[in-house]
């Protein structure tokens, strides 16, 4: 559905790939650290809106309090409704919308799924790799009985292939396969995934316990700490309505099921996908602390 997208995001994380190539050093990891920046300068309009949209939420606040306070300790249901309905009626005296700071979100997901979707897909978006080939490499391998690998029926089913897990074999299998498809690999150049003596196209969970699986479990863990300090960070520069003993109690819960969902991502998936997804959350935090600066939250005393 959102194909094109796709292709957008895979020709930008090409170019930042062919970039670091003519650069000669920083590999994969390097590029994937240019292509997570340019992506957070394009979503930069989606934070301003959010941002704008917290700042008159604030600004509001005090108005709100006061009707708040006007049925305070009227618990039954007609005085709850009244209470509600002036509100909404402030908000729109104030052509405001409380869920307007969602509408941009809402909008980034398809982004975000697509992004994910590129870094997954290196073969097709960074070598420009034709999805024939894939099939048949794919299928070479799984004929060959590499574990791992499952035959593959058709190019409408090639997203089933991990692209990742491919390239490492292709890789790890070079003599053979270079044999095999000489000519068609022939004016295809890899991409270099390793950072130092690690391996990004490696899944941590299934290389846990040897050497370089200790060594890549280091991204899962960077990644869980890099989202639950960044969303403390982050809520220290956003605008926070004061919370309720039942939100307060689900916040606590969230700021540590979402890190540990991160890390856990991290280290059932690719290295290479936990790595980006540590750079997007020190980002984010940069892109909340330049916010605040350019749009300051206001602030009211009693």
């Amino acid at each position: 559905m959102f194909e094109f997208i796709d292709i957008a995001f895979g020709w930008l994380m090409r170019q930042c790939y062919v970039l670091v190539d003519k650069i000669g050093f920083g590999g994969y990891a390097l590029a994937l650290l240019i292509f997570a920046f340019i992506c957070q300068v394009l979503l930069f309009p989606f934070g301003i809106k959010q941002q704008k949209n917290s700042q008159k939420q604030a600004r509001l606040r005090p108005k709100e309090n006061v009707i708040r306070k006007k049925y305070n300790g009227r618990t039954d249901r007609a005085s709850q409704m009244k209470m509600n309905e002036e509100i909404q009626m402030l908000y729109q005296e104030e052509h405001f919308s409380p869920f307007a700071g969602c509408l941009p979100l809402l909008i980034q997901l398809p982004i975000i799924f697509s992004l994910f979707n590129v870094i997954r897909r290196p073969l097709t978006y960074i070598v420009n790799m034709k999805d024939s080939l894939i099939l048949k490499l794919n299928n070479f391998l799984a004929d060959a009985q590499i574990s791992g690998f499952k035959a593959v029926e058709g190019i409408k089913n090639i997203k089933n292939i991990d692209e990742l897990k491919l390239l490492n074999n292709i890789s790890s299998n070079t003599a053979e396969i270079a044999t095999k498809f000489a000519d068609e690999l022939d004016s295809l150049t890899l991409p270099n995934f390793s950072l130092g003596s690690l391996d990004l196209t490696l899944v941590p969970s299934q290389v846990f316990g040897t050497t370089q699986g200790w060594l890549l479990f280091l991204i899962p863990v960077a990644t869980f700490l890099s989202a639950y300090f960044g969303q403390k960070i982050t809520r220290k520069f956003t605008y926070q309505p004061a919370p309720t003993a039942e939100s307060a109690s689900s916040m606590k819960l969230m700021n540590v099921m979402m890190p540990l969902f991160s890390g856990y991502i991290a280290f059932t998936w690719s290295a290479s996908l936990g790595l980006y997804w540590t750079y997007r959350s020190i980002l984010s935090v940069v892109q909340q602390i330049l916010l605040s600066k350019m749009y300051p939250i206001p602030t009211f005393t009693e």
